[in-house]
């Protein structure tokens, strides 16, 4: 059941955070900002979980022995190439440049994010409840913003997913074959991957009601400036 738990909770954070864009991003529009102004806004604030999430990239392509090349953490208006004459244009919020990964190394750097974004949140939500129990308001409002930009920028993006995809083929392939020839593997009730999955959709499940709160803030704000 935990697994099912961390798998719900990441579905709620991942449509709460898509909410969060929508309405900041109409928020700053109906302020009179445009779509820059929107994108400078979200990546000034996601700016520690946009360092955490590139950084991740980077260490994975380290460990893994692939080279790097320009890492970048904030907006880059990056042009892609179409069939027709015009040239459409896209946003990075960060991104590292690596050379053509393997199937191995393509999983590991495009999953490191997600990994160390998950862990960070166990970790986090730990150093949260310290807090709070030695009601040392300032440092748990410090580390419940480090906690929510990282919630809200470990998620892959479709690079990383397009890098992790060959190993996911072969690795179910291989599942596969292993239960065909009767091989199964079972987890005891006692084993610690149980505690680390309860802390994890525990931790996420902190984040979607952070996410949740900031959701009511900018309605609040909405209604406050009159604006629909």
């Amino acid at each position: 059941m935990s697994f099912i738990y961390v798998l719900l909770s990441l579905i709620l954070l991942y449509l709460s955070k898509h909410r969060l864009t929508f309405d900041l991003h109409r928020l700053i529009h109906r302020l009179g900002g445009n779509r820059n102004t929107a994108i400078v806004v979200w990546s000034f604030i996601f700016l520690p979980g946009t360092i955490v999430h590139e950084i991740s990239h980077f260490l994975a392509a380290a460990f893994t022995g692939a080279r790097t090349g320009k890492i970048e953490i904030f907006p880059e208006y990056l042009e892609e190439d179409t069939d027709e004459e015009e040239k459409r244009t896209k946003v990075a919020l960060g991104y590292v440049q690596t050379q053509r990964l393997n199937p191995i190394q393509g999983f590991l750097v495009g999953t490191a994010p997600f990994i160390s974004g998950m862990a960070l949140l166990i970790f986090f939500a730990s150093l949260l409840r310290s807090s709070y129990l030695d009601q040392n308001y300032q440092l748990l409002i410090l580390q419940g913003y480090f906690f929510f930009t990282i919630a809200n920028s470990f998620f892959p993006s479709w690079v990383d997913i397009q890098q992790t995809i060959p190993f996911i083929v072969l690795t179910i392939i291989a599942a596969l074959a292993a239960w065909f020839f009767g091989l199964q593997i079972f987890l005891e009730p006692t084993s610690q991957v149980w505690d680390i999955l309860n802390s994890l959709w525990q931790a996420i499940l902190i984040s979607v009601d952070i996410n949740i709160f900031f959701l009511i803030l900018i309605s609040i704000l909405r209604k406050l400036f009159r604006l629909r």
